[in-house]
């Protein structure tokens, strides 16, 4: 079954929100597992919903004195069951360090949450294995069966034609290094310019996608749903 991620970003009023989830309440969704992350403020709005919901960010402790910032506990009470960890565009933005990222990481997936950690925002392999190295140092291994590795290059996270070829090589190079550190064969997912035109082919070479801005398009997200079914 394939992993279909609904990253909606900071898009989408509170009415075209309502919208959304009522239309896609509606859809039959099968043999698809199906996330959706909307905006932090909309997360209470699907505590009672069907779709199952993810956190596109979060702090790394626990309840307190952290004006403007939304807990795990929190996020736990909410029925969130995935959470985002390392998107490119937080780390662009400075809105996350990479040890702010680890800390995260470390939290969310220590909790029990299916934790997204992004990748590869360059598909250098010396960068690839830096980067594996640094966050799964000290990790215990029992937790690992909530990951799931994104790679979202920098790069094409919008209007960016995608590069099979790359995706397929970071593909076998994390599962690779994953099952020879860790003996786990880690679900992997490729976030970046994904959308009804080229989501099948992606899907053939990998466990799944994260969709950006497009999946704000209820109209688009039905289509790609009946498009995919079966893959």
């Amino acid at each position: 079954m394939k992993t279909i991620i609904l990253n909606h970003k900071s898009y989408l009023s509170y009415e075209e929100l309502q919208n959304y989830k009522n239309v896609l309440e509606t859809q039959a969704i099968e043999n698809i597992n199906l996330v959706l992350m909307p905006t932090l403020a909309y997360l209470s709005e699907f505590k009672s919903s069907k779709i199952q919901i993810g956190a596109q960010n979060f702090y790394s402790y626990n309840f307190g004195s952290y004006t403007g910032e939304i807990s795990l506990e929190t996020l736990k009470s909410l029925n969130v069951s995935y959470t985002l960890v390392g998107h490119p565009e937080r780390l662009m933005l400075k809105l996350d360090s990479y040890q702010e990222v680890k800390d995260k990481f470390f939290r969310s997936i220590n909790l029990g949450f299916k934790t997204i950690l992004c990748l590869g925002h360059d598909e250098n392999e010396k960068i690839l294995k830096k980067e594996l190295k640094f966050f799964f140092n000290g990790i215990e291994e029992s937790v690992l069966k909530n990951l799931i590795i994104a790679f979202e290059p920098a790069s094409k996270i919008e209007g960016e034609t995608i590069n099979l070829k790359q995706i397929k090589y970071v593909n076998n190079f994390i599962k690779e290094y994953m099952t020879k550190h860790f003996e786990i064969n880690v679900p992997f997912i490729y976030g970046g310019s994904v959308n009804k035109n080229n989501i099948k082919e992606i899907l053939e070479i990998t466990d799944g996608v994260i969709l950006g801005r497009n999946s704000t398009n209820i109209n688009e997200m039905i289509e790609i749903i009946n498009l995919i079914k079966g893959v």
